[in-house]
């Protein structure tokens, strides 16, 4: 798993615009209210731990140092005992390949679940074109589904990406407004 420039340490994901305050809070805030959260949860790739917003106790397990993880670690070979394993906005990070065997290592040591919060671009034309500066997996909502093991649909809901979400992600001007969608599955 690679560490990008594009990811801002300790500033990540706390933009101010709409699509990050919905893709970041609101959209978090309501999948969470969908589950029960237990008492020992792992923020997989948590980075800076924006889940501690929803869930205190989290604990942020991510392989970048400067976000400050609660535990610096790559999640493709972390073993740990928690109740419930949170995979946010991670999986376009990972190739297939990593992917399949992420959830192969974690089923082998985890016995409880997972809970996957995923954006999707059915137009990824579009998609990276606006994310020419990175490398990332950027996948159709049946390319994700194609890679989770028996997992429950709980959480959909499509928005319009936006100019002003690349200009503080990406810092860049030319963007494309196009639809994505936040899935979130339990595994």
């Amino acid at each position: 798993m690679k560490i990008y420039k594009e990811d801002q340490a300790t500033e990540f994901g706390k933009w101010k615009d709409d699509i990050s305050k919905f893709m970041y809070f609101d959209s978090t805030k309501e999948i969470l209210s969908k589950i029960e959260i237990p008492k020992i949860v792992a923020d997989y790739g948590g980075a800076n731990g924006n889940l501690k917003t929803f869930i205190p106790n989290s604990i942020s397990i991510d392989i970048d140092n400067s976000k400050n993880p609660d535990i610096t670690d790559n999640i493709l070979t972390h073993k740990g005992n928690y109740s419930l394993i949170v995979i946010r906005y991670v999986l376009h990070y990972l190739d297939d390949y990593e992917v399949l065997n992420l959830f192969k290592h974690i089923k082998k040591h985890h016995k409880k679940n997972i809970l996957v919060i995923q954006f999707t671009n059915e137009n990824l034309k579009e998609k990276y074109h606006n994310s020419v500066n990175e490398h990332k997996y950027f996948r159709t909502k049946n390319q994700l589904e194609s890679l989770l093991p028996n997992f429950k649909h709980i959480y959909s809901q499509e928005f319009e990406c936006n100019k002003e979400f690349y200009k503080n992600r990406l810092s860049i001007s030319n963007a494309i407004n196009h639809k994505e969608t936040i899935n979130a599955y339990l595994i």
